[in-house]
Parts: C-alpha cells; sequence; structure tokens
C-alpha cells in the first residue's frame, strides 16, 4: 500500500517548481490517491497532468495498483494550509467557529491571529465597519464566500 507520507515526499519538489504548494493528500485503504495542489494564480490541467505524470514515474504499476487523482482543492472546499489562508486575502470568507458561532467577512491579515472586516449599515444608511479578531484555536474551518452577482 502507497503511504500518504511517500506521496508528500514525492511531490514537494515539484510542485513548488511550478508555483505551487500542497493542500492534501488522501490515500484510501483500496489505494485510491487523491492529491490536492493550489498555486496563487490559480491551477491549471496542465499543472495537474504534470505532477500526475510525476507521481506515476514513481511507482510502479506492477508493484502497486492504485487509481491517481490530481486536482485543485475547488471554490467550495473548507481552507487547509496557510497558504490558501494567504492566497485569499482581501477575499470574503465565512468561518466556522469551534463553538458553533459563525462569522464572515473581508480576510484582512492571517498570522496569528485571523482578522475580518465586516461592512454594515447603521439605520441612517451610514456605512461602517467592524473589525473581528479571532484565535486559529477558534477556529474549526474557513471557507472563500462565493458570491454571484
Amino acid at each position: 500500500m502507497i503511504l500518504d507520507t511517500e506521496i508528500r515526499e514525492i511531490v514537494k519538489s515539484k510542485i513548488k517548481k511550478i508555483g505551487g504548494y500542497l493542500v492534501d493528500v488522501k490515500v484510501s485503504h483500496t489505494n485510491d490517491i487523491t492529491v490536492l495542489i493550489d498555486r496563487i494564480e490559480g491551477v491549471t490541467f496542465a499543472h495537474c497532468s504534470k505532477i500526475s505524470k510525476y507521481i506515476e514515474s514513481k511507482f510502479d504499476r506492477d508493484q502497486e495498483d492504485y487509481s491517481l487523482t490530481v486536482c485543485s482543492p475547488g471554490l467550495d472546499r473548507a481552507f487547509l494550509v496557510k497558504e490558501q489562508y494567504e492566497k485569499n486575502l482581501g477575499k470574503d470568507v465565512k468561518v466556522l467557529l469551534k463553538n458553533g458561532k459563525r462569522k464572515s467577512g473581508k480576510m484582512l491579515k492571517y498570522d496569528d491571529v485571523l482578522i475580518l472586516e465586516k461592512a454594515s449599515k447603521n439605520k441612517s444608511l451610514k456605512s461602517s465597519s467592524e473589525k473581528i479578531i479571532i484565535s486559529k484555536d477558534e477556529i474549526k474551518e474557513t471557507k472563500l464566500k462565493i458570491n454571484f452577482k
């Protein structure tokens, strides 16, 4: 059986060569391998194909039977690594806290804490904004807020 640690080690340098980063690797008990990659500029089919071919070159199909999927994490998935937060600075996100509460706003900063800016209008129709500071330890998941305008 192929281990996720093997895949991680194999793809790290290749992903850096395309200007990307590894988001996640999953290997099922039946050797179905899923590798999630991303780049600040976005991921193309060509990027996924390069990484896929590279991984395939490192394993002998006669010894290991596996299926392989290499793709971007998608817009609707929760952020898993720091680079995803950095990629989405300045964009609207929704955050689910470990206590079940939800927060949303424009992501201004992510390091020791996550800082969101929540815009609001008061009764006199004046715009104002509030900063929301969330400790990393409080975050259960963060997702990009998709707006269809």
